[in-house]
């Protein structure tokens, strides 16, 4: 049972997340990087973000929220893919961001965040005729593919601010999770056949540190940069490590204009090391670097019962950490002296982009100590292959303050 339980976590270690007919293209390799980012960021296509004390992107970002507050984040995602087979649409359920922060006397401020790094849930199904027994009885069985799980980054921040001129701030990352994967062979007549499963689970464990400074020589322009050093990554089952390999670097710089009164335009690009990454397949699931750019606006709106209202929009652009894989195609390959060894040949390999508009609504509530934040992200998907993906992300974002 327990080589049993390692060949399944191994599998999940290495599995390229669907077969060519059905895989996601945003679910490669250890999963979608949902970004860090709150609604009100997602919500100017995270242009905003540097500067955004309740998005897990910088640590100085913390420092602007004014007083204490708990912040809370649901973003389901509905997902259609499309192949030369067919569609296939699957919704998933997300809560990227839960965020306490508080501030300390006159200059300090401590944050303490949980949010999703990598989110890896998925299912995939094939239907096959399989012949079994020495009747040589062709049947068809269905398998199942199921991983539930994700990457967290549980962050502690600190950040000083003498000024809203300047900020700096300083973060401790643990990066933490597991994937529980099932591997079903399911039959029609169950009297006959006996369906089976399999489980096992994967656990991740890792470290990073980030810093982070935002500069405004005047009021109406201001900059910000940020930057986090990852450690080394492992995963592990029963307490055996399978697969290592180190966290991404990260750098970001941003650029925000608020010489239009009421108006916020704002611009961000970021890099991230991905293929760092990619010491953890075993298989050549293959982690390219990417680069993460957005632009966006926000303004203030009309009055709705009193409580002025804030729009915003934005675009982005980015690489997907992990490939899109052709398929593999299986073969012998025999000598002259009748020697046969098994190869697979796995077909190229390609980089997987993300393009997404997005729109945004910020409403105050209870005279100012809550906040709703709403976004919608229609992003599109695409590794230059006959698998194209559509998603579309609704974010609500609530914040109290006590």
């Amino acid at each position: 049972m327990k080589r049993l339980s390692f060949i399944v976590a191994a599998f999940l270690l290495t599995f390229p997340s669907a077969a060519h007919t059905q895989g996601a293209l945003s679910l490669q390799g250890l999963g979608y990087p949902a970004g860090e980012n709150s609604a009100r960021s997602e919500g100017t296509g995270t242009s905003i973000s540097d500067f955004d004390a309740l998005s897990v992107t910088s640590p100085a970002g913390i420092a602007g929220v004014g007083s204490a507050a708990i912040y809370f984040q649901y973003s389901p995602e509905f997902r259609r893919v499309t192949t030369p087979g067919g569609t296939a649409k699957t919704t998933t359920a997300r809560f990227p961001v839960v965020l306490g922060v508080l501030p300390m006397g006159q200059s300090w401020t401590l944050a303490l965040s949980s949010s999703t790094f990598l989110d890896r849930s998925l299912e995939t199904s094939l239907t096959r005729p399989q012949v079994i027994g020495a009747d040589t009885d062709t049947v068809l069985v269905t398998e199942r593919n199921k991983i539930l799980g994700a990457i967290n980054d549980v962050r502690l921040a600190l950040a000083w601010s003498k000024s809203p001129g300047f900020r700096i701030g300083v973060g401790g990352h643990i990066f933490s999770g597991s994937n529980r994967v099932t591997l079903s062979h399911l039959y029609p007549d169950s009297a006959k056949f006996l369906s089976n499963a399999q489980t096992g689970s994967i656990s991740y464990a890792g470290f990073a540190a980030s810093v982070g400074v935002e500069y405004h020589p005047v009021r109406a322009i201001g900059f910000a940069v940020s930057a986090r050093k990852g450690g080394d990554l492992r995963a592990q089952s029963n307490d055996t490590t399978i697969g290592s390999g180190r966290l991404p670097d990260h750098y970001s710089g941003s650029i925000v204009f608020e010489g239009l009164p009421g108006t916020v335009i704002s611009a961000r690009l970021a890099h991230d090391a991905w293929s760092s990454l990619g010491n953890l397949s075993s298989t050549g699931v293959q982690a390219f670097d990417g680069w993460d750019g957005g632009v966006g606006i926000e303004a203030s709106g009309p009055r709705l019962m009193q409580r002025i209202l804030t729009f915003r929009a934005g675009a982005r652009f980015r690489t997907l950490p992990f490939g899109f894989s052709d398929g593999a195609t299986a073969f012998q390959d025999c000598n002259v002296a009748g020697f046969c060894t098994d190869v697979t040949f796995r077909q190229g390999t390609h980089r997987v982009s993300e393009r997404s508009f997005a729109a945004g609504l910020g409403i105050p509530l209870t005279r100012d100590r809550a906040a709703l934040d709403v976004s919608f992200q229609r992003a599109t998907r695409d590794a230059g292959t006959d698998v194209k993906e559509r998603g579309f992300i609704l974010s609500f974002g609530l914040r109290v303050s006590p």
